[in-house]
């Protein structure tokens, strides 16, 4: 049978060889910072269980006190992984175990008798995993179904060294190997350790997919959809339960002049103004809507509407509001202008082609027309929205015009144009 301190050197082994898997993960990619925040977690766990195995050998200071911070300090490393799954910043509250610990060794009686120690210890990792096991509960950081297994585990742990804090106070053990339900409590970590594990790399997996896929569908330059994401957007929205006689409207945009912005401003600056114009069109297209890139300066949205005209008040709100922008670059600010064209079908007879080829007929009138305005497809003819003045589709153009105005000026302060 192994004693205790090999039984210490194995664990401590798979820990930091755990740490190290998770390193190399997060160090081919660093937007994973979760696998950073747990490499350290493992780490900081393997070396303070070594300082333990040590015992004897090193000071008691260095065995005990410091080791057992060290240890407990993974929690915080392993709070702040999970958390940023979901995005959230490390809390102040992610040391407590740590603490616990600290504040339980300045007491000379705690400090001085071991099963004090062995029970203070459980008390601090069974509030580290309640802890984990509360966020799994509150916060969105996989799916449900593996966020239960998740506090399920942690929860068990957390009883277990409860109960075993319990139990040692009434059997004062005189050493580690006498403390009761040590056995237990090192076969229940191991399964829990197994199955969190085995879980976490599910958790993993699906994420990696999630992010495969969501590249596979956007523009990596914008974050708009690409046009196997907008064609896909485009079967959600023709597929949804509801009326037959809803109408889609389909608007292309065409940015007035890039390549003039690219030759005399810069590529950095033309790459700006696109992630500007996005940015933009993410805050104005209505909820429901889908908006993507099809190509170069030119982009598309799909929305439900109810007529013709809400279709061209959503279309002259985003062209009034980024003609107004002036947008942060290195060369110092710059302004676009964009054309659109505009066409409508029924959900039940919409067909992605014939949209935008349609709306690639009013955008082309758009652009003849002087650029810097929209164009709308009704029955054959294709009608351009007036720039300014009085006219407009009908005689509720006034009225219309003010509207657009009044929704322009509400949004444009929400657009964040600057390149970041």
């Amino acid at each position: 049978m192994l004693d205790i301190n090999t039984a210490f050197f194995l664990w401590a082994m798979e820990a930091l060889t755990l740490a190290a898997l998770l390193a190399a993960v997060w160090l081919y990619d660093r937007t994973q910072g979760h696998y950073g925040h747990w490499a350290l977690g493992f780490a900081a766990h393997g070396f303070g269980v070594v300082l333990i195995g040590l015992r004897g050998d090193i000071p008691d200071i260095l065995s005990i006190e410091i080791a057992n911070t060290i240890v407990l300090s993974s929690f915080l490393f392993w709070i702040s992984g999970v958390l940023a799954l979901s995005g959230r910043t490390i809390p102040g509250w992610a040391g407590l175990p740590m603490l616990i610990w600290i504040a339980g060794m300045l007491l000379p009686p705690i400090r001085e008798e071991i099963a004090y120690r062995i029970a203070l210890y459980n008390v601090a990792a069974a509030c580290g995993y309640l802890m984990l096991a509360s966020i799994a509960f509150r916060f969105d950081v996989a799916e449900r179904r593996f966020r239960r297994v998740l506090a399920g585990i942690w929860t068990l742990e957390a009883l277990i060294g409860l109960v075993v804090a319990a139990v040692t106070i009434v059997a004062m053990p005189e050493s580690i190997q006498a403390a009761p339900l040590a056995a237990i409590s090192a076969a229940t970590s191991i399964f829990c350790f197994i199955a969190m594990i085995m879980t976490g790399a599910k958790i993993a997996m699906d994420r990696s997919e999630q992010r495969l896929q969501h590249l596979i569908r956007t523009d990596p330059l914008t974050g708009a959809l690409n046009r196997r994401g907008m064609v896909e957007g485009f079967g959600m929205m023709t597929g949804r339960k509801a009326n037959a006689d809803r109408i889609l409207a389909l608007a292309l945009f065409d940015l007035d002049h890039f390549k003039t912005i690219n030759d005399t401003h810069g590529h950095q600056a033309g790459d700006a103004v696109l992630v500007a114009f996005a940015g933009l069109c993410r805050t104005l297209v209505p909820s429901g809507g889908v908006f993507g890139r099809t190509g170069g300066e030119e982009f598309m949205a799909l929305v439900e509407v109810r007529d013709i005209r809400e279709a061209a008040l959503v279309a002259e709100t985003i062209r009034q509001a980024f003609a107004a922008a002036r947008i942060e670059t290195d060369r110092g600010q710059v302004s676009a202008t964009v054309s659109i064209g505009i066409a409508t079908a029924t959900a039940a007879t919409g067909d992605l082609d014939r949209l935008m080829s349609n709306s690639d007929r009013a955008l082309y009138k758009a652009k003849a027309g002087g650029r810097n305005r929209s164009a709308v497809l009704v029955g054959d003819k294709v009608l351009t929205i007036p720039v300014e003045g009085p006219e407009a589709l009908d005689e509720q153009a006034d009225r219309q015009v003010a509207v657009l105005k009044r929704l322009v000026a509400e949004a444009a302060p929400q657009a964040d144009l600057s390149m970041l």
